[in-house]
């Protein structure tokens, strides 16, 4: 999953070269909107809600919390 939201986040043009589990979407320098986008883009690709997700929720807990969602639907 860690994998696929980089992905995701670099179809969308933000640069992550520099992202680990511990950076935040602010810290990649993301605003509300790309955040809103990346949600919607997840959303599709896994059916999962990432309604959770802030600028300050790192990338781990971005993945956790989807884990836990596709774990509650299964």
């Amino acid at each position: 999953m860690y994998d696929r939201i980089v992905a995701l986040l670099f179809e969308i043009g933000v640069d992550t070269s520099q992202a680990t589990p511990q950076t935040t979407f602010r810290e990649l320098r993301m605003d509300s909107l790309s955040l809103t986008e990346l949600a919607v883009m997840v959303s599709d690709d896994t059916g999962e809600r990432a309604s959770t997700m802030t600028l300050d929720t790192t990338l781990a807990q971005a993945v956790q919390q989807l884990t836990q969602a596709e774990a509650q639907n299964a």
